[in-house]
């Protein structure tokens, strides 16, 4: 039987980006038909780093525009979910790209044009020197809170939706079989829409490498 490694003490030390700024222009098209139907969209994201050592501040913040109609489905932008899958190879803090919106269901709010806000504390990591087994053990754990406001269509009052949102997101970087790095992803969101019932999502994912 493999010998346990029991949870001794653990100890801080960054495991994220804590702090600078990050600016985007981006475009794309789809084609249906030989119809064009173009978006484009912006990102600006500034992040400070608290006294509380390792620990930070981020505000990130997109508007996208799309000149077609908002009744053509190829023409908006759509929003919702944390994004990630049960079983994912890509980035896990997906809660924090442009077409997320924990709370809602994927693809659940959409709109020609938008503008987005969102406001990430990361909280210390904390790293553990043992913590598991020798085939499984865990390395860290990070926390991060966030909360997000969405107005899709501020332009036409008919197809407008104010909506924002509250959750956590909770990761351990875990090491199987001795050397397989992955990471088990946990979160917790609530969306709020004005005489709307209070919308709910819980999120597991675990990404292999």
């Amino acid at each position: 039987m493999p010998e346990p490694i029991v949870f001794a003490r653990g100890h801080f030390k960054g495991v994220d980006v804590e702090k600078g700024m990050r600016f985007s222009l981006n475009s794309y098209a789809f084609v249906v038909r030989s119809v064009w139907f173009p978006q484009f969209y912006g990102t600006a994201d500034a992040g400070f780093a608290l006294p509380w050592h390792h620990a930070s501040v981020w505000l990130r913040t997109a508007a996208g525009y799309s000149p077609k109609d908002e009744k053509e489905p190829f023409s908006n932008f759509y929003f919702g979910g944390f994004g990630n899958n049960w079983v994912d190879f890509r980035e896990v803090r997906r809660y924090q790209d442009v077409e997320s919106f924990p709370g809602f269901p994927l693809n659940e709010i959409g709109g020609t044009t938008f503008l987005k806000g969102m406001v990430e504390w990361t909280l210390p990591p904390l790293r553990f020197r043992r913590l598991g087994f020798s085939s499984l053990y865990c390395t860290w754990a990070r926390c991060a809170l966030f909360t997000g406001v969405l107005v899709a269509n501020p332009h036409a009052p008919a197809f407008c939706r104010e909506v924002a949102d509250v959750g956590v997101q909770v990761d351990f970087k875990l090491v199987m079989f001795s050397n397989l790095s992955s990471t088990f992803s946990l979160g917790y969101a609530f969306g709020l829409e004005k005489d709307q019932r209070t919308a709910r999502e819980f999120m597991i994912s675990l990404k292999i490498l």
